[in-house]
């Protein structure tokens, strides 16, 4: 695919689903369209209504440049009260990518969802491409992974709250979300995973545990929310990266569609 050129994001803002107004809509829509096969306008409306809250970046012309939105799910386990940040659709214009305005953002409301919460925080995260699983992957400790089995407790979470979300699609066993119908996927021309890439081991676990993401299947990815946690993503997206641009050791970004950090999936519900 050739080369896009740059397109500076200036601002990002935190707004409620409901408040939204047709038009900026029709903005979000069109641009998961742009990125991803199978995306109805319909199902796009039913999960958009799911939502509280979404993430919008601009341009300095007030040009939409990407979104991810919000979900917060409540629930009860182990006979405490919990509360679970589901990623939902999300995706960044291509000329957009290597920012990191949308993970700043995202890392600065999860900070603000651990301080107002008494009981534990968790993300729960489902993934039809790599960069997305490794957004979650680089940033908090998050399972599943290639370096460990995943402890008990946590696996029964994973299971309770991907159960809560998709109790027709959950398969347990393979620990993935699968349609019976068409799913949204991302377009081949947008996927950019090569021989190479599978080098990485979180990438070649990623593709192992759900071979079939190219179809759509999302690999269900949870992880406890913590303030030690958050400080490091806001650290790493509000300090560290900014620098490594101004001194120009920015690392080039892979290929694939920017979820809610730099990821490559749209989370269907």
């Amino acid at each position: 695919m050739p080369a896009v050129g740059p397109r500076r994001i200036v601002r990002c803002t935190t707004d409620r689903v409901p408040g939204l107004r047709p038009a900026e809509r029709d903005a979000m829509y069109a641009l998961m369209e742009r990125y991803y096969e199978g995306c109805e306008r319909a199902q796009f409306e039913r999960d958009l209504a799911e939502k509280q809250y979404v993430l919008r970046l601009f341009d300095a012309e007030g040009g939409l440049c990407g979104f991810s939105t919000i979900q917060l799910l409540e629930f009860e386990h182990g006979g405490r009260r919990a509360v679970c940040v589901f990623s939902g659709d999300t995706v960044i214009d291509r000329a957009c990518w290597g920012q990191k305005r949308l993970q700043r953002a995202f890392a600065a409301f999860l900070l603000r969802l651990r301080l107002s919460r008494r009981g534990r925080v968790y993300w729960f995260l489902i993934s039809k491409g790599y960069k997305t699983y490794l957004f979650m992957r680089h940033n908090l400790r998050s399972y599943p992974n290639h370096a460990e089995e995943t402890p008990p407790e946590v696996q029964a979470v994973l299971d309770r709250v991907a159960r809560l979300k998709y109790p027709e699609n959950y398969d347990p066993v393979r620990g993935v979300i699968s349609f019976a119908g068409p799913a949204q996927a991302v377009r081949e021309v947008h996927r950019d995973l090569e021989a190479k890439d599978l080098a990485d081991p979180d990438i070649r676990f990623f593709v192992e545990r759900n071979p079939g993401y190219a179809r759509g299947d999302e690999l269900c990815c949870l992880a406890e929310v913590t303030l030690r946690g958050v400080a490091y993503g806001l650290w790493r997206y509000g300090v560290l990266h900014p620098l490594r641009r101004l001194f120009g050791r920015e690392a080039r970004p892979r290929g694939g569609v920017s979820a809610p950090g730099a990821t490559a999936s749209a989370p269907r519900g």
